[in-house]
């Protein structure tokens, strides 16, 4: 009985702690470049309610299945006054979408940080130039000045830019072409790195 008991205890503890991790789904967000002369609003991918299911059924019938899936994407409008005009409008390589962006001054370049509901595991710094096209997605991996064992984490994400307030990915643009990321470890010892975001190499 004993055993049973601390089954179902140890049971229920495993179960929090994963839906302790679940993310909420992924909302619209905006964001400015720093003179506030540039807006990006990103839009997550949208799946309709119960499209797989109704997929199915349209092909059970031998009907045609219509892409009704709106990917992750994005807008870049540069305000004049009080009207706004639209420089780009592009999908972004986010299977959902970023957590957090910035935004150049000059409008030529954006800087998204993160996967939904993944930190650190995939598009942890994606670099878009002026078109919005993709200059370079940057892993983890590729550009952490620690060792990755050393960031705190949890199911699924690494918290690379620390946690709090920081958890999102932090990164500022020292001038049009160069943007500095902050990288934290589980010790709290902040270490950095600049992007040149003309060709993705940092320093």
């Amino acid at each position: 009985m004993v055993k049973k008991y601390l089954f179902l205890i140890l049971f229920v503890f495993s179960a929090f702690q994963v839906f302790a991790d679940l993310w909420e789904p992924a909302e619209i967000f905006v964001t400015y470049s720093e003179n506030k002369e540039y807006m990006l609003v990103i839009y997550p991918e949208i799946i309709p309610k119960n499209y797989h299911t109704s997929g199915y059924k349209r092909i059970y019938k031998g009907e045609v299945v219509k892409d009704t899936v709106q990917p992750c994407h994005a807008i870049l409008y540069h305000i004049l006054n009080t009207d706004t005009v639209v420089i780009w409008n592009k999908f972004l390589i986010n299977n959902t979408s970023p957590v957090s962006a910035v935004v150049a001054n000059d409008g030529k370049s954006i800087v998204t940080f993160n996967e939904w509901g993944w930190l650190g595991l995939t598009h942890t710094i994606v670099i878009y130039g002026e078109l919005g096209e993709l200059v370079k997605d940057i892993s983890l991996e590729e550009i952490s000045p620690f060792p990755i064992n050393e960031y705190s984490s949890g199911r699924p994400s690494i918290f690379w830019s620390g946690e709090g307030e920081n958890w999102r990915g932090k990164g500022e643009y020292l001038d049009n072409d160069r943007i500095e990321i902050y990288f934290v470890n589980k010790e709290n010892e902040v270490r950095k790195r600049i992007v040149n975001i003309r060709n993705g190499t940092f320093e």
